[in-house]
């Protein structure tokens, strides 16, 4: 039992049992306080002030439209604890064989119509707006640790210079409009399935503290082209043209697509990276199994693209790994 955070928490939680949630890779602390029926969760970012204030700044835009999140029941930002309300235990990827995927998938498709359609671009908040040195940022973790690990050796300087022009002329072609509000981690594992609700708000959200401003595409290709679980994609056409009739788009539908498939391949390029990085500094060798669905996305998505130059970098990056 941990007893500092009894130490921390108020005094009517004395009586509630305690129960640890597994967190993965975060270093936030998750418990669940139970007495009789009734449940809450903690939620200890003690050791992440900087997660903690994020998570509030999101919850402030989220609260104010009409979607499922978690009630914060207390707050003590003198240590960084939330008691939360308890979503419970379905998450999205647990219950996949247990319900109909098209309609899980549309619950939470719905609910990023609402954030699209609901949620305007105010900075007062300082939430960070997505640019070029993030994306390169996030792409450099490829080369810093998925290359390295699959090759035996350090990527060359002219490689590496190809690879980031490549991206980086990709980037530049396109005209982003970084004003939309993005969970970021708008994956299966962080949507939870309330039966008990209606229509979209049987989509719970959770982990929304590293939203940033961004493109509205963002979200939707991080839940049709989840990197953690492969489940078929048959009803991506059906979920990418719904979203955009259904949202304020000022642009055709195929530069929408051009969007969602250009940043979803850098994404599933950065989580290459990634999966190799959190499993040396976790000692947790099961993210390794994360890698080949990830890749399997990927070459998807850079077929998708129609960019051959982009193929013919990842042919050298991932040797077969496209059809040029």
């Amino acid at each position: 039992m941990n007893f500092d955070l009894f130490d921390k928490i108020s005094s009517k939680y004395k009586d509630y049992k305690l129960e640890k949630i597994k967190s993965g890779a975060s270093k936030r602390t998750f418990y669940r306080l139970i007495k009789n029926s009734n449940s809450l969760i903690c939620l200890d970012s003690s050791n992440e002030k900087k997660e903690y204030n994020n998570f509030l700044k999101a919850h402030s835009y989220l609260s104010k439209v009409n979607v499922s999140i978690p009630k914060i029941y207390e707050n003590d930002n003198a240590n960084n604890i939330l008691i939360l309300e308890d979503f419970g235990n379905l998450r999205f990827d647990k219950i996949l064989k247990d319900y109909p995927l098209k309609k899980l998938l549309e619950y939470a498709v719905r609910t990023l119509i609402v954030l699209k359609n609901d949620i305007y671009y105010d900075n007062s908040n300082h939430l960070s707006v997505y640019n070029y040195n993030a994306f390169k940022s996030e792409i450099s973790e490829f080369l810093d640790f998925y290359y390295p690990y699959v090759h035996n050796k350090e990527i060359s300087k002219n490689l590496a210079e190809e690879f980031y022009g490549c991206w980086q002329s990709y980037f530049d072609s396109i005209n982003f409009n970084f004003i939309n509000f993005v969970h970021k981690d708008f994956n299966i594992n962080n949507l939870i399935y309330l039966p008990s609700r209606k229509d979209h708000l049987r989509c719970g959200l959770l982990d929304f503290q590293g939203a940033f401003w961004g493109e509205c595409c963002w979200d939707l290709f991080s839940l049709l082209e989840d990197s953690r679980i492969y489940f078929d994609d048959q009803f991506n056409d059906y979920f990418i043209k719904l979203y955009y009739k259904s949202t304020k788009q000022n642009i055709d539908i195929d530069d929408f697509k051009e969007k969602y498939y250009m940043l979803n391949c850098a994404r599933q390029t950065r989580l290459l990276g990634r999966w190799v990085k959190l499993s040396k500094e976790l000692n947790q060798s099961f993210y390794l199994g994360f890698i080949e669905t990830t890749k399997r996305r990927l070459v998807k998505g850079i077929g998708k693209t129609n960019r051959k130059n982009l193929k013919l970098i990842y042919n050298k990056l991932i040797p077969g790994c496209c059809n040029v």
